[in-house]
């Protein structure tokens, strides 16, 4: 060996070796809880405010971010191991919960409507589509089987006369959903801001809100896995406690909320406001709006028949723990 390849070795060691140390002295920080969550759904604006205020760093609290395209998905995500907590809608957490024996209890609430029924613009304006009614015999896109959305499009439908069985569906992304529509498939349902920049974009029209098919309607959740809320009771208290300030910091400062939203979302200003305007962020749970939920999905056949409880009040008693909220630090 001559002496250019013996230096050129040492090199190496001393690189490799500087490489080994930075890593040992740098290491990733292994977070304290992972937090699930749906792509760009307004709706969980307050986790976003509390990762952006800093109130998870504020508390010492490293987070890892886990996204599902929708609640769903998220369930699922809950079964594999994937996350200790997440913000999803209170129906796919009850029917997983019931069909699938996800073992998950809502610990607050996120939000309330925020959603709508979009009719294709075209579709409306020559007259084709401007009711409920109009949709017998189309396609509607629909985020999930089990979503807040699907729930809201089979109650709409029933409120008209109708049920699920008088229309066709199918499920897409909320983000495709506008790009889709045509005269077979002329309306969908989804949450917002996509109802809101479909209608910026001149794609789709409000053809009901979800606030107009049952006012103040729960919707988003936060939901824990019921081992790690047994197991980690202080930091669930924690991340409550940082939810119901984001979700007060919301309310009490609505320009730079929507300027928040505004950067996340990567979208202007008009959709982003008519969107936060339509959805009401409140934290505390509506038990009577989650019980008329299960009794819906019930009444829809949405839950294997032999995994109903038998006993609905004692289920929501495991099902909602409101100990957390009441416990609040602000």
């Amino acid at each position: 060996m001559n002496r250019n390849q013996a230096a050129a070795i040492v090199v190496v060691v001393v690189i490799v070796a500087s490489i080994a140390i930075v890593a040992f002295w740098n290491p990733t920080p292994v977070p304290d809880i992972r937090i699930g969550y749906l792509t760009k759904d307004l709706h969980q604006l307050a986790l976003k405010v509390a990762i952006v205020n800093g109130y998870f760093e504020r508390e010492g609290i490293v987070v890892d971010l886990v996204e599902y395209a929708n609640g769903a998905y998220e369930m699922d995500g809950f079964l594999a191991g994937e996350i200790d907590m997440g913000y999803l809608g209170a129906a796919p957490a009850l029917v997983k919960r019931i069909n699938q024996d996800i073992l998950v209890t809502v610990l607050a609430a996120v939000n309330m409507e925020g959603s709508a029924i979009m009719a294709s613009k075209s579709e409306y304006d020559a007259g084709h589509v401007t009711t409920i009614a109009d949709l017998v015999g189309k396609e509607v896109l629909h985020p999930g089987l089990a979503t807040v959305q699907n729930f809201l499009l089979r109650l709409a439908l029933n409120q008209s006369g109708l049920s699920i069985a008088n229309i066709t569906t199918a499920q897409t992304l909320p983000a495709l959903m506008a790009d889709s529509l045509s005269a077979s498939t002329p309306a969908f349902i989804a949450w917002e801001p996509f109802n809101a920049l479909a209608q910026y974009e001149g794609k789709a029209v409000p053809l009901v809100l979800s606030g107009e098919i049952w006012p103040r309607h729960p919707c988003c959740v936060v939901a824990s896995d019921n081992t790690f809320m047994v197991d980690h009771s202080d930091i669930v208290q924690k991340v409550i406690n940082i939810h119901a300030e984001a979700e007060t910091w919301i309310v009490n400062n609505p320009d730079e909320a929507i300027q928040i939203a505004i950067d996340w979302l990567e979208m202007d200003l008009n959709p982003v406001t008519t969107a936060f305007n339509n959805i009401i962020f409140d934290y505390s749970l509506n038990r009577t709006g989650i019980e008329m939920y299960l009794d819906f999905l019930i009444d829809e056949g949405q839950l294997i028949t032999e995994k109903i409880p038998s006993n609905t009040t004692a289920f929501l008693d495991s099902f909602l723990n409101t100990t957390f909220v009441d416990n609040l630090i602000l």
